[in-house]
């Protein structure tokens, strides 16, 4: 079975430019250096419309559709407009 982790990992690592740290002692994914998914207990933070961040649950039951959804338009409000006006995802 593929840990949330690894999944949330595999998800992230598509987007173009990504890259993953350690902030805190959890895994952060990044791209030009601004974060735009972490993961915080048996959650993955998501930036939102707002400039706040969401938690979506990574329990047995998520819905790993709307996920990668909601990493990507992540991505997408975290990249620079120079990627995104580049082809973006």
């Amino acid at each position: 079975m593929t840990s949330a982790l690894t999944r949330v990992r595999d998800l992230a690592m598509l987007l173009p430019e990504a890259a993953e740290r350690d902030e805190d002692g959890a895994p952060t994914f990044t791209v030009a250096d601004t974060p735009f998914a972490r993961l915080r207990g048996d959650g993955v933070e998501v930036r939102g419309d707002d400039g706040g961040w969401a938690t979506m649950s990574l329990a047995d039951d998520a819905d790993w559709a709307l996920i990668e959804d909601r990493i990507a338009h992540s991505w997408e409000l975290a990249a620079p407009r120079g990627l995104l006006e580049a082809g973006g995802r």
